[in-house]
């Protein structure tokens, strides 16, 4: 297990297909340097990027967009 699963098993102990909409924008937004900022005390800058990073999930279609593009 590597990556974004086992982020999601660290930080919210779930497998990263059970992870809402915000924990998947808070783990992305932490992807530029996770050294640096933290999942478990993110700071303003991350929840501001958690924020815009939500927006365009958003604005590509949300949801249905996801699932439609989902790998198997």
């Amino acid at each position: 297990m590597f990556g974004v699963e086992a982020a999601a098993q660290r930080y919210f102990h779930k497998p990263a297909s059970k992870l809402t909409r915000s924990e998947a924008a808070l783990l992305a937004a932490v992807l530029p340097n996770p050294l640096r900022f933290k999942v478990s005390s993110p700071s303003g800058y991350v929840r501001s990027r958690q924020a815009w990073i939500l927006r365009q999930m958003y604005q590509l279609g949300g949801e249905p967009f996801m699932q439609q593009h989902q790998l198997d």
